[in-house]
């Protein structure tokens, strides 16, 4: 029996919690945080939930090294190295996710052809415009940005694109092999938006603001429009649609955050 588990061998609540925190840190970060041990199909379901955590944990990782690196550089090229360091720590996965999303747009309705192209690894000429688009605008909305609204944006886009992955796939079904989307069956669906928007809610009031407002709105808008998107014209999600959706909502909540609006 491990210190996680009662007298009778199932896990304590607490410990299936960090199970599940583990998990969503080694999906969406490179840092090895998996659990020691294989881990229950509704832990890895429920991780999906935990998505925003991650999100918003990664932002205030990048609000520290953005103090830290003010003392050596202007606001530019402090941007440029923060959003390198986000593409780093999390293995460009959202931004692999949006290229191949991309490429995927040019089959237009020939569905059987877009999931192929979702399928291969290799990136066209419309998914490596998505990521240079993403980067530039990145790097602009946050290069525009000083002082508190700076470090609010570096803290709440992350935590608002995780968001949005979880409520893009919200209801959908999982176009990849059975048992890949098992956090997508009914129960495991609609938890996980709860627990997410919980998390999310949560973790935005300690720097609400007007801005801060916007851009929980932008995100929201963003997963909307793509949970829509994807039911029209795949019938589903796959694991690059909705880290392309994540990669979406994050770029409009940093756009959001540097509006002049507010």
């Amino acid at each position: 029996m491990t210190g996680g588990d009662d007298s009778t061998g199932r896990r304590r609540p607490i410990a299936s919690w960090v199970v599940r925190l583990r998990l969503a840190a080694s999906f969406l970060t490179i840092v090895p945080a998996g659990p020691p041990e294989p881990a229950s199909e509704d832990d890895l379901a429920a991780s999906f939930g935990l998505f925003p955590l991650i999100g918003f944990l990664i932002g205030a990782a990048l609000m520290v090294e953005d103090v830290a690196l003010s003392v050596l550089f202007d606001t530019a090229i402090r941007s440029g190295i923060v959003i390198f360091t986000l593409v780093v720590i999390t293995g460009g996965l959202h931004l692999d996710a949006l290229a191949d999303t991309a490429d995927a747009l040019s089959a237009g309705g020939d569905r059987e052809r877009a999931l192929s192209i979702l399928r291969d690894t290799d990136v066209g000429a419309f998914g490596t415009i998505a990521v240079l688009f993403w980067i530039g605008l990145q790097w602009s909305a946050l290069g525009s940005m000083a002082g508190s609204r700076r470090l609010a944006a570096l803290y709440l886009a992350p935590g608002i694109g995780r968001w949005a992955m979880v409520a893009a796939a919200a209801g959908l079904d999982y176009l990849r092999a059975a048992g890949a989307g098992s956090f997508l069956r009914p129960h495991w669906s609609w938890f996980n938006l709860r627990v997410a928007s919980i998390v999310a809610v949560a973790a935005i009031i300690p720097v609400f603001s007007a801005h801060a407002r916007m851009a929980a709105a932008a995100g929201i808008v963003a997963a909307a429009a793509a949970r829509w998107f994807y039911r029209r014209w795949l019938g589903g999600v796959t694991g690059d649609l909705i880290g392309a959706a994540g990669a979406v909502a994050e770029l409009a909540a940093m756009l959001a955050m540097a509006s002049r609006i507010g």
